[in-house]
């Protein structure tokens, strides 16, 4: 199944962290986002972003990747998009707001 494009204003809102601001155990987070935005700069978004969501929350995978495309300013971003199950509720999920849960939904 080929990514769907969603604004990247909407698919920030569910990142679990600004990786601008919140560094990685496991990666040099500064030298990363630097080779991934050259990266991202040149061939885009290569991985689609993976939004779980159901009515009450949003989980992001990709948050280096969601970084780089507010840092680019682009205005989309390749999203696959799974629905997940209510329970266990993620640690890092966040809110799901009603409109987006509506323009989500509609494409699953």
């Amino acid at each position: 199944m080929s990514p769907l494009f969603l604004p990247t204003e909407l698919v920030v809102r569910y990142r679990a962290v600004d990786r601008e601001l919140v560094g990685s155990a496991l990666v040099d987070t500064p030298r990363h986002l630097d080779e991934l935005t050259g990266d991202i700069a040149r061939r885009g978004i290569l991985t689609p972003l993976r939004l779980g969501f159901n009515e009450e929350f949003g989980v992001l995978d990709g948050n280096h990747r969601i970084a780089v495309a507010v840092r680019l300013g682009l205005a989309e971003v390749p999203v696959a998009l799974r629905s997940e199950p209510r329970s266990p509720r993620p640690g890092h999920a966040q809110p799901m707001r009603e409109a987006d849960f509506a323009q989500l939904e509609a494409h699953l």
